[in-house]
């Protein structure tokens, strides 16, 4: 089964590496291919264009980096279409492709009905990455698109918010391949991954997306995978205890690894 259609939209780039792609591709298939090119506005700003000129009854995103298997379209069509229109999406599973390492298979909770929220981005839980859905466009429009004020889990925003009003089918079987680069932008300063999450929780816990017990495990896990990365890039110690603070402020430590940083942090509290 073919596309109705492909839209790219270019977000601001500083070439046009993907208006001769799209060309050249024009060239080679009947499918009709629409490219648009806008100011830098990141990845929301980028999908809602490609919501508000995309045709037909459903849509599925994918980012440059990402694969789709041959019948990925087909067999999710199939079955969102047969599943009526109270169901807004269905989700697949994936395999990531690392640079320098081997494949691996993440594998999908199967759900028939409604999104347990607190499960979405969740390791086997509800995927927070927005290539794994095919979603229904009415339910897109419905909800007004994507948050565009968030840099970061704007996917699990979305993938929340049309939770709230709609039910989903999971179907454990890989749709599609993510290639995972090493330069990826979103790695080079573990402060931006911080701060953009701790936004898109804030947003959260305004708009009751999520209960508050699981906003605050988020931030605590958050701001725990922070101290992380600060201490594998060899932080100084003193600029890392408080956000070890922070954490166990959210939430108390709850085993023998949190405990170990905990009496650390108060130790080199006192030097």
């Amino acid at each position: 089964m073919k596309p109705l259609e492909i839209i790219v939209i270019d977000d601001g780039s500083q070439n046009n590496a993907a208006e001769i792609i799209t060309h050249n591709l024009s060239n080679q298939t009947d499918i009709p291919i629409i490219y648009k090119k806008k100011e830098n506005g990141g990845p929301s700003s980028a999908r809602n264009l490609g919501i508000s000129l995309a045709k037909g009854e459903f849509i599925l995103f994918i980012d440059s980096d990402d694969e789709l298997l041959s019948n990925s379209i087909e067999w999710r069509e199939e079955i969102l279409g047969a599943a009526g229109e109270d169901y807004a999406s269905i989700f697949c599973s994936r395999v990531e492709c690392i640079e320098s390492k081997s494949n691996a298979t993440f594998d999908v909770l199967e759900i028939d009905g409604e999104l347990d929220v607190c499960l979405v981005g969740r390791k086997n839980g509800i995927p927070g990455q927005i290539t794994h859905y095919l979603f229904r466009k009415d339910i897109l429009i419905e909800v007004n698109g994507y948050n565009e004020s968030l840099r970061f889990n704007e996917d699990f925003d979305l993938i929340i918010r049309i939770a709230k009003i709609k039910m989903f089918r999971g179907i454990n079987k890989v749709g599609f391949i993510q290639h995972i680069r090493k330069d990826s932008w979103s790695k080079s300063d573990p402060h931006i991954a911080f701060n953009g999450v701790e936004v898109f929780l804030k947003n959260a816990d305004q708009y009751n997306l999520l209960p508050k017990n699981e906003i605050d495990q988020r931030r605590k896990e958050n701001t725990l995978s922070l101290v992380k990365k600060l201490l594998l890039e060899r932080t100084s110690l003193r600029d890392i205890v408080p956000y070890i603070n922070e954490a166990f402020v959210i939430i108390k430590p709850k085993n023998f690894r949190e405990f170990l940083l905990f009496f650390l942090s108060k130790i080199l509290k006192r030097l």
